[in-house]
């Protein structure tokens, strides 16, 4: 149903509404897989129409005011374990700790691990890195909190791809990717289902099974680092990525 809203104002509190005048243009440039993105100052002619000026790199103020123009938020709370935060994306360290997982091998071979599914295994501590629609999950030697050069190593879980991609399956990833939702994205990843290897390189120094690999864990009482094998990155080069 149509309406009208009509408000009384003074005279003086009366405006006209001003036209709004572009200032500056952002121009993305593309070749191959390369990317650029250049500002433009945006200049008038006297007969109203608008032309561009010459490209410009953009300053470290530039993409501080964009990051925060695109993300909305001026401050961000974040926690102890909280590594990263950018624009639809967020690392955080998970440390070393026991934790139940759920098995359903979809190889015969493999079917006895599911004796496991719902026990606590010990776990090294592991470097979580959640973006839109994308969970990657590695490891981390010692119980200190990871800095910019710690080495990351393959996560020795089932059910990853290469760059500890997480198989997602059917999975509901939490809408966000903020400090307030790292509970969340290891809930949806401890909480899966756990059915095989899904890659076929080198990604643990083990010559038994995975099954033997757990029960070692849990007879130790913590994970065996000695097992972990270094996955070429570290977590300031994962967050550049």
């Amino acid at each position: 149903m149509p309406f009208d809203v009509t408000l009384d104002l003074p005279p003086s509190e009366a405006a006209v509404p001003q036209p709004l005048r572009p200032e500056l243009a952002l121009l993305l440039y593309s070749r191959q897989n390369a990317h650029l993105l250049l500002k433009h100052p945006v200049h008038a002619g006297p007969d109203g129409s608008c032309s561009l000026g010459a490209g410009q790199a953009l300053s470290p103020a530039d993409h501080g005011y964009l990051m925060q123009f695109l993300s909305g938020l001026d401050l961000q709370l974040t926690q102890a374990t909280t590594l990263a935060v950018g624009v639809n994306s967020l690392i955080w360290w998970v440390p070393p700790a026991e934790r139940p997982v759920w098995f359903d091998a979809k190889y015969q071979a493999t079917a006895s691990i599911a004796r496991l599914s719902g026990q606590p295994v010990p776990w090294p501590g592991l470097v979580m890195r959640a973006s839109a629609g994308r969970l990657q999950v590695f490891a981390v030697r010692g119980e200190e909190r990871p800095t910019a050069q710690t080495p990351l190593m393959h996560a020795p879980f089932w059910n990853l791809f290469a760059q500890g991609v997480v198989c997602r399956g059917s999975v509901q990833y939490p809408a966000a990717c903020t400090p307030s939702l790292q509970e969340a994205w290891e809930a949806v990843f401890f909480q899966s289902v756990f059915t095989g290897p899904s890659r076929t390189d080198r990604y643990m120094n083990w010559g038994a099974g995975y099954e033997a690999l757990l029960d070692q864990a849990r007879q130790l009482g913590h994970f065996p680092e000695e097992v972990l094998v270094d996955a070429g990155l570290t977590l300031q080069a994962l967050s550049r990525t």
